[in-house]
């Protein structure tokens, strides 16, 4: 699990980043438009020191908005998106599960944790990962921890995805065993056809004899 020191961290160099290059474009298209800061401060409704300070990449915390206006001044269109990051700070429930079950993993399997999906001509910036993979015996199992089930359709084609772009010998579906889960499974009876419905004991009896399940949705 990423710690909150690393990503906070990793969080504030891109943010430092992305800073220090609106500060270069606004800098450019004021000179580029023959506007002083005064003006441009004075258009966007605030001081001129605080303008000063944006060029500067002294203002460290600005606030989208002010950026946005003084774009606007300047006839910039300010745009923001979030894309999926390698790593996020996953929930201690989440993790606490998955862990219940890789503990039973034993000889000659063994498991690693958030592995990521191949990249490819296709995918040249895949982000997305598997929370866990079994190795051994010449097979690799996936297996994938949610925590509430919200829609089932959408969660099954995720999982198909993710299959199609790493195709696994088998994939396991952990499920968290909450009322909630369990109504939204039982309503869902339909969706993952061709997965075995397996106890928890049914699970990890087979990882401690080192044997690899089949598609399954299991209870955790």
């Amino acid at each position: 699990m990423a710690t909150v020191e690393r990503l906070r961290d990793r969080g504030t160099r891109r943010g430092q980043r992305a800073l220090a290059n609106l500060a270069d474009e606004f800098r450019e298209k004021r000179l580029a438009v023959g506007l002083s800061q005064a003006q441009v401060a004075l258009a966007a409704g605030i001081s001129r020191p605080t303008y000063s300070r944006i060029e500067t990449v002294a203002f460290r915390q600005l606030p989208i908005a002010v950026a946005s206006q003084v774009a606007a001044v300047l006839g910039l269109e300010l745009a923001f998106r979030v894309f999926p990051g390698p790593d996020s700070l996953r929930d201690a429930a989440h993790v606490g599960r998955l862990g219940r079950v890789l503990a039973h993993v034993s000889s000659p399997l063994a498991h690693r944790t958030e592995i990521p999906l191949p990249q490819g001509p296709e995918r040249p910036f895949e982000q997305r990962a598997c929370d866990a993979v079994i190795f051994g015996r010449g097979r690799r199992t996936a297996m994938e921890m949610e925590m509430r089930l919200r829609d089932a359709q959408a969660l099954q084609r995720r999982m198909e995805l993710k299959r199609r772009d790493d195709p696994v010998d088998a994939l396991v579906l952990l499920l968290a065993d909450t009322q909630a889960n369990r109504r939204a499974s039982a309503d869902s009876v339909g969706l993952f056809p061709g997965y075995t419905r397996l106890t928890f004991r049914e699970l990890t009896r087979l990882l401690r004899d080192g044997q690899h399940p089949p598609d399954a949705l299991v209870f955790v």
